[in-house]
Order: structure tokens, then sequence, then C-alpha cells
């Protein structure tokens, strides 16, 4: 099969969408030809649509992707989008009024329920590399020497973006003499603001693609993921998974009810708060349930999750 994907892929893990883009582009090249556009070079997307099967869509579904695709469309075979985001209201509309999509891959089925028919969605596993995010054998006075992180105080970790969106700040709230906050920023979609705040405020911030990411995971005693809404993080994150696979439970907010969508083999494996006043308290409890096995039950891997995928696709190019 000969698969286009429309992507801003850059062949780093640094970001959710840019994450499954990658895994399951890397997974398609094992057997199928792969071609690649980035999202505003249209000659490109018409070019290499024509000669594929089917397109893949890694984007948030926006009124610009929308009028992006409408003008492609006539030149291209099928399309199938990538849903790991809810569907604006405007691309939904507009997609309503003149189809431009054909398939729906999602995440989370409630993402695009009221925005395209049941018959052409599919819903498919986030998944993990479980021999990359697993407890490691190294010592956490090891990790954090090797991560000039202190030992002596209790490591809240945060690994993403700096967006004004996610609520870093909370951090700021935390008792330096008891915590050390580290927060681990992709380098995208920063806000000069918030990294501002976060700066001066004592928060240890460290930019930029970490290959060995699951060292920083293995060596918090708690990962803090404090965004409230889907606006700003995909509906299964990433970061999230990762430190449960390395057993580092998770304080969030209950008004992300999304994060329900992680299956667990503990119910305690994320504590739940409303209300910042309720975070201290929360890690401290959270940090005595530190594991030297993962929370995630039984966790599909990239491999696994791309069959699937591939599976729908050959279906509907045949």
């Amino acid at each position: 099969m000969n698969i286009h994907i429309i992507s801003t892929i850059n062949g780093l893990e640094n970001e959710g969408m840019r994450n499954v883009a990658t895994h399951l582009s890397r997974e398609f090249e094992k057997q199928h030809i792969v071609s690649y556009s980035g999202l505003k070079d249209v000659f490109s997307i018409i070019r290499k649509g024509r000669k594929s099967d089917i397109t893949l869509v890694f984007a948030r579904l926006t009124k610009p992707v929308y009028y992006m695709l409408r003008l492609v469309r006539p030149f291209i075979g099928k399309i199938c989008v990538v849903c790991v985001q809810p569907v604006s209201d405007a691309f939904a509309y507009l997609n309503r009024k003149h189809k431009v999509v054909d398939y729906c891959l999602t995440i989370c089925d409630e993402d695009v329920a009221d925005s395209f028919d049941s018959d052409i969605i599919h819903k498919f596993s986030v998944g993990i590399n479980t021999d990359k995010f697993k407890p490691s054998k190294t010592g956490r006075e090891a990790l954090c020497e090797k991560l000039q992180l202190p030992s002596d105080k209790t490591i809240v970790l945060h690994v993403g973006h700096c967006s004004s969106g996610r609520y870093l700040e909370e951090m700021l709230t935390l008792d330096k003499k008891k915590y050390h906050c580290v927060v681990v920023a992709s380098g995208m979609f920063d806000d000069e603001n918030t990294i501002k705040a976060l700066k001066d405020g004592g928060i240890d911030l460290r930019f930029g693609f970490v290959k060995n990411i699951e060292d920083y995971y293995n060596c918090a005693d708690v990962y803090f993921f404090p965004t409230k809404s889907s606006e700003f993080v995909i509906s299964v994150p990433l970061s999230v998974m990762e430190a449960l696979a390395c057993g580092t439970p998770t304080v969030a907010y209950r008004s992300f009810s999304k994060i329900s969508l992680i299956n667990t083999n503990d119910d305690k494996a994320v504590e739940l708060i409303d209300n910042v006043g309720e975070l201290s308290n929360a890690i401290d409890m959270a940090k005595e349930r530190k594991s030297d096995s993962s929370y995630l039950d039984e966790p599909e891997n990239w491999e696994k999750v791309s069959a699937d995928v591939l599976a729908f696709l050959l279906k509907n190019t045949e």
C-alpha cells in the first residue's frame, strides 16, 4: 500500500500528535511505501497524494485545516484524518456542508462522535514502548546524580511544553525546601510569560528533546499533570502513560476526565485533585506509591497498534 502522510513529523517524540505520527509512520515504513508532506506544502500534498492509496492527516482539525483539505480534495484519493484531540466546531460544521474526509482514526470516541458518521470512524489505542518505559534497575540516588537532581527532596516532574494552558505555574505553590520541581519542556508552544514565571519561581526548567527521558520518569517521586482541559493536550496524554509505565504515580486534575482513558492496574496510580490547595497533600500521598513495576494494565506496543490501524486502512482501500 502507498501511504501519504500530512504532518509536521520531525523525527522526534517530543509532542503528543508528533509522537503518535512518528511511531505509526515508522511501523508503516516496515511493510509499505510511505511519503510525507508538510501541512502547508500544498504542491507536495497534491503531487504525493494523487499517487497514494490513502492520505493520512495528522493535525488538529480546525478551520484552516479544513480549507487546506478542501483545496486538495479534487486532486487526491481517499483522506483519513487522525484525531488525538476534539474536532473543532468549525471543522465539523464545514465538513458536514461539504465533505472532505473519507475516514477517521481516533483515540477517543468522544472527540469525534458529533463530527463524523460512525461507520467511517475507527478507534485505535495509544501505544507505548514498554522496552523503554519501565521501572529502572538503577537506584534513585544514582539517577539523581546522573541528572543533577537533589536526592534529599521529593522530585515532582512534568514533561511536555510550557504553554499558558498547562497550569505549570501551580508548581510554584509547593514548598521549595521540601519539593524539587523539574519541567522537561519540548520547546514547542512555549509561552514567554509562563517560562519567566517558572524561572523566577525557582522551577528547574530543562529544554529540548531528551532521548533517555525514561531516566527522569524513574528518578521522579511523582509525576504532576496540571492540565485541566482537552485544549492543550491530546486526549490520552502519553507523558502520563510513560510515567505510569515506569512505576511513577501521577497527580492530575479530576476536571480532565479523559485521564480515565488510561487503563491502570491500580486505582491509586493516579491521585485526582479538585484544586491547587490539595496539591501538596496529594503529592505526599502519591509518592508513597512509587512502584518497582508498571502501573499500566496490559499496554499495547506500537507494532500492535499499527497493525490494527493498517488492517482498517487496507480494508477501506481495496
